[in-house]
């Protein structure tokens, strides 16, 4: 009995879903926060370059089994026209608390605070480690998992991202350009 409860809250916890069919084809217009103050996600995204952006959940433990991956990810493209971000859209989300996530996880990119989840609304974002891929001309190219894992990483999955990022590299279309995404629900409010 114990155990069909805890499953059942882990399942619960931990959603996956189709890439939302309302987001955008085009960058929204929104508002990021950070410690040294307020950014345009316009003046975020280099143009020519493309941009990943990672929605981001402190507490959930795809996130945390995502961490190292997402780490070489930013090391990878670093210096090849990639930018990576991380949004924490949840409820309570602070430009302190984002950038204390960042430094305790070491990663070599921001997180940004979207308290009012204005930008996740935007992208379709509802679950942790949704990810966008905006090309340099600010358009929508990728939309869903960073990969086919869930709460631990494993050597055989499907790396989405990394896979859309290098196809964009290599000026070729996205395969898939939508996936699976494959964590908690964001925890909106």
């Amino acid at each position: 009995m114990i155990r069909a409860a805890i499953a059942l809250a882990i399942a619960l916890a931990i959603g996956a879903c189709a890439p939302a069919s309302r987001a955008p084809s085009r960058l929204p217009d929104a508002t990021l926060l950070a410690s040294d103050g307020p950014h345009r996600l316009a003046e975020i995204v280099k143009p020519g370059h493309v941009t990943v952006i990672e929605f981001f959940s402190a507490e959930c433990p795809c996130q945390a089994a995502h961490d190292a991956r997402l780490r070489e990810l930013a090391v990878a493209y670093q210096g090849r026209g990639v930018e990576v971000i991380a949004v924490d859209s949840e409820a309570g989300a602070t430009p302190d608390r984002a950038e204390n996530e960042a430094k305790s996880r070491h990663y070599p990119f921001p997180i940004l605070a979207d308290p009012a989840g204005a930008l996740a609304d935007a992208l379709g974002a509802e679950f942790a480690t949704y990810t966008v891929i905006i090309d340099g001309a600010g358009a929508v190219r990728y939309r869903g998992g960073l990969d086919s894992d869930r709460t631990h990483v494993t050597a055989n999955a499907s790396l989405w991202v990394r896979d859309a990022v290098d196809r964009l590299l290599a000026g070729a279309d996205p395969r898939p350009a939508e996936a699976a995404a494959l964590g908690c629900a964001l925890r909106r409010k």
